[in-house]
């Protein structure tokens, strides 16, 4: 029994780490597929289509002046220059659409019959507007000109003789746009009705007709312009994208969720054997829980306090043995010899040295700080390594301390050329950093060491180092 307890234990651990990975990398999947999609849609216009306001904005009343001529059946003997009259005429209507409008047309004065006899009239129709220039303004939100051919139907009235027929309207009327409310206008127009209307011929037949040209303005009432159709189009893939992609999802989840609740139900069983063979105790410690608890209870490195022990022993004067030294240390040429100080005045007589070329430059403060970079890259091995770039601005900044930035590759591999470029675009790396970090350029200098082995392993020479100067 406790053979295949111990055959199907690692099988049951491993239930979590296969449901995480598989996870991970479905997500990974879909979410590179569906970035396109999930980016903002830029709107769209539907070309040549407006949205369409029945009652408010783009209303218009006209008024103009010119002159008309009646020509009737029957037809006398005077040419049309002896039957021109003077007209007046105002109108008021309304645009639909770039291209449709209405308008309703009253217009009056006088007119010569066919006896060449002065008469009064007056007439209303109501006119349907067609503008033929209206695919322009996709491309213009107000467009100059407008050209508009128009046809409808109304009633004249002879103050004369009292007939007041039936009649047809039509004639073509061109805009000019001199602001956004304010048009010029010319229209030539024609009225066609009933042969009787002056008086003379039969009533059963158009025969009498009424042509006028006329010259005037047009005013915008209300709101103007139009407000153009945004086209649905991508919207609506976007959508469907989105409902197909929102079902994967669900399908994914549920997947993954009767997958958990397999894995636990497995957990659970193996946990009942394990206690009755009472063999809970010291398996538990396998499970996720068990281990974040074995690895709180780990002790940390126990500190040997190295560095202070030497310091202390320098100060003293003292030989110092430092055995904590361990085989992963970076360690330069020469950098295994013991430095003994010997009595007080050495000690003073050397730190006035010290001091002496701190203050001249000469010295760095304290040891250079080494930033580690990959083979044949300007790549930091860690990008923590970072953190001390923080420190080392802060303190410059604070105490106008200058920087000096020693780029090196590794001797051992490369050519000396590759060597040369590898230092100089590892130093010019950290200068940058430096600036990033609000570093004034005129407190860093550049040293490129080029290929190097002063160091081992040879990995350390593949260094960029900061050290700072007083001046």
């Amino acid at each position: 029994m406790i053979k295949k307890i111990v055959l199907i234990l690692p099988l049951a651990l491993s239930l979590n780490a296969q449901a995480g990975n598989v996870h991970l990398l479905d997500s990974l999947v879909v979410h590179n597929a569906s970035l396109e999609m999930l980016e903002p849609i830029e709107p769209s216009y539907l070309e040549n289509i407006t949205s369409a306001r029945i009652w408010n904005g783009n209303w218009f009343l006209g008024i103009s002046g010119g002159a008309s001529a009646f020509v009737g059946s029957p037809l006398s003997c005077a040419d049309l220059f002896n039957r021109i009259e003077p007209a007046l005429s105002v109108s008021g209507g309304k645009w639909f659409t770039p291209a449709i409008g209405s308008r309703v047309f009253f217009q009056g004065f006088k007119l010569k019959n066919s006896l060449l006899h002065t008469q009064s009239y007056k007439s209303v129709h109501a006119d349907f507007l067609w503008n033929v220039l209206s695919h322009h303004y996709n491309t213009r939100d107000q467009p100059k000109w407008k050209i508009v051919p128009y046809a409808g139907l109304g009633i004249i009235h002879n103050e004369d003789n009292g007939n007041s027929p039936f009649v047809f309207s039509y004639g073509v009327m061109g805009q000019y746009r001199l602001s956004q409310r304010i048009h010029l206008i010319m229209e030539l127009g024609g009225t066609t009705t009933f042969k009787d209307f002056d008086g003379r011929g039969v009533s059963n037949r158009f025969g009498d007709n009424l042509m006028s040209l006329s010259a005037g303005l047009s005013f915008r009432i209300g709101k103007v312009g139009w407000k153009r159709v945004v086209d649905a189009s991508p919207y609506i893939r976007q959508n469907e994208w989105l409902i197909e992609y929102a079902s994967s999802l669900s399908n994914c989840n549920s997947l993954l969720t009767k997958q958990h609740h397999e894995d636990a139900e497995s957990i659970a069983e193996l946990k009942k054997i394990l206690e009755i063979e009472g063999l809970l105790d010291l398996y538990k410690n396998r499970s996720k829980n068990g281990e974040t608890e074995n690895l709180s209870k780990k002790p940390y490195p126990k500190n040997d306090y190295s560095g202070l022990n030497s310091l202390r022993s320098r100060l003293q004067g003292t030989q110092w043995s430092d055995n904590s030294i361990n085989g992963d240390s970076i360690q330069g040429k020469g950098s295994t010899e013991k430095h003994r100080l010997g009595s007080a005045s050495e000690y003073q007589s050397s730190l006035q040295g010290y001091l002496t070329e701190l203050s001249q430059g000469k010295s760095c403060i304290g040891a250079p700080i080494f930033f580690f970079f990959e083979l044949g890259t300007n790549h930091l091995t860690d990008a923590s390594q970072l953190v001390n770039l923080d420190e080392i601005a802060r303190i410059a900044k604070q105490y106008n301390l200058n920087i000096r930035v020693c780029g090196a590759a590794d001797s051992a591999t490369g050519t000396s050329d590759i060597n040369h470029s590898l230092g100089a675009s590892r130093s010019e790396y950290i200068y940058s950093q430096l600036l990033h970090r609000g570093m004034d350029k005129s407190r860093i200098s550049e040293v490129n060491k080029g290929g190097i082995d002063a160091y081992t392993p040879k990995e350390a020479n593949r260094h960029t180092s900061v050290m700072l100067f007083l001046k």
